[in-house]
């Protein structure tokens, strides 16, 4: 008798093999793959909300702080901490300004102690650099 085709067993065991070969491929993703482009546009989006609110008021009410040694910033409002972002452990950021430790903006929206900041990613060396423009106050992430 000629048989020509699989039986169920057959299909079962390699269909089995097929999904354990799977499951170890997607273990081995990097769940962080895409974290520090994330965190990147989070600060600009910060930078950018206390510019607006900066510009909102005569006084300027509202700064970010930089805390490089816990790898964090905050933003403030009136002294009073009203966001904290703090970057997983692998994670540094740096700011070009090393003499100031806040970024805020006039009612015009022009930054006082624009800079340079720097996120990087201690294990793969990689880097994502935004800069404040200091006359215009443009926020910009460099590629």
């Amino acid at each position: 008798m000629c048989n020509k085709g699989f039986t169920l067993i057959e299909l079962i065991v390699t269909i089995s093999i097929l999904c354990i070969v799977m499951a170890l491929a997607v273990l081995v993703v990097d769940t962080d793959m895409f974290y520090m482009e994330k965190m990147a546009d989070e600060f600009v989006m910060d930078v950018r909300y206390v510019q607006t609110e900066c510009m909102k008021s005569a006084s300027d009410t509202h700064k970010i702080g930089i805390d490089i040694d816990n790898g964090c910033y905050y933003i403030y409002n009136n002294s009073v901490v009203e966001k904290t972002v703090k970057f997983k452990n692998r994670y540094h950021i740096d700011y070009s300004n090393k003499n100031m430790k806040s970024i805020g903006f006039t009612f015009e929206g022009i930054p006082i102690n624009a800079g340079t900041f720097i996120i990087m990613d201690t294990k793969t060396d990689k880097i994502k650099e935004i800069s404040i423009v200091p006359a215009t106050g443009r926020t910009v992430i460099k590629e």
